[in-house]
């Protein structure tokens, strides 16, 4: 995978994660699985927007990023998802352990220590990001990651946390699902701010990732990826039959090309969310600063 070589069939994506160890080699598998192979930019933004709805569906989180609708997440909606986006994307292409890693979660730290953030939320967050790119997947018949590059995401994951020193942070995978479902059915309620935050992740989902005569359906076809409850919380329309099919359909034909298409091996989501919208930026230039939105 060189530079001479633009372009790489998804099967040798698939042989290199297989021939690595998800424990020792956690960093490359998440790399090349979320990155490279599954980096397609409507389909990150598609479930980064049901993991942030997920997130808000609490809302002591909700009135933290709401803040009586001054929150840059309803004011500036675009840029504030592609800024942490470029958050993440820094730490899957770089690993959490590296110096590049660090200094972006040091940023990250930097950014939460401005607001009264739970433990327990951000771990919910750390679930979101390590679980539901699978979770949300499977529920429409389709397998994206073997195992491997499920428990390469996991410890991937789990590494930022610790690193972002979050506390009673669960030792296996399983263990996290289990503390997750209880969580969400403890915590999950309605609120203003986790509604209007909800229409602004949906029309921002809209707006990059759907045709313009049909951004009108953006709301269900984010409901088709929802489990009910959260539906419930942020009052999400029912996606109805139709929908349900066509984001079915698309899933298996995407999953089923993933072996023969032709993947940039270099694919990089700061790069696609940040450098190419923004220009090169450092740390210190993405995300909250006090007294600015960005």
């Amino acid at each position: 995978m060189t530079r001479a070589n633009p372009r790489v069939r998804g099967a040798q994506v698939r042989r290199r994660i297989a021939a690595l160890d998800p424990v020792r080699d956690a960093d490359e598998i998440t790399r090349l699985s979320l990155a490279i192979l599954h980096g397609h930019n409507p389909l990150v933004y598609a479930l980064f927007t049901v993991a942030f709805l997920k997130q808000v569906a609490v809302p002591t989180m909700a009135r933290t990023l709401y803040r009586h609708g001054t929150g840059d997440i309803v004011r500036e909606t675009l840029r504030r998802n592609d800024d942490t986006i470029v958050f993440f994307g820094q730490l899957i292409e770089h690993g959490p352990g590296s110096a590049v890693g660090s200094a972006w979660i040091e940023r990250l730290n930097e950014i939460h220590a401005h607001f009264p953030l739970r433990d327990q939320d951000s771990v919910y967050t750390l679930a979101t990001l390590a679980l539901d790119p699978h979770a949300l997947t499977s529920a429409f018949g389709v397998r994206l990651f073997s195992e491997a590059e499920r428990e390469a995401h996991w410890r991937f994951w789990r590494a930022v946390a610790v690193r972002q020193h979050l506390v009673d942070v669960p030792e296996e995978r399983a263990e996290l699902a289990g503390w997750a479902a209880e969580y969400e059915h403890r915590e999950y309620a309605a609120s203003e701010g986790g509604r209007a935050i909800a229409r602004a992740l949906i029309d921002a989902f809209g707006q990059r990732c759907l045709p313009r005569p049909v951004r009108s359906a953006a709301p269900r076809v984010i409901a088709a990826f929802c489990p009910e409850q959260l539906r419930r919380v942020h009052d999400l329309p029912e996606p109805g039959l139709a929908i349900r099919w066509l984001v079915a359909a698309g899933l298996h034909a995407y999953t089923a090309s993933v072996g023969f298409r032709r993947v940039d091996p270099h694919r990089s989501l700061a790069v696609d969310f940040g450098d190419r919208r923004y220009g090169p930026r450092t740390p210190d230039e993405v995300g909250y600063r006090r007294g600015g939105s960005t």
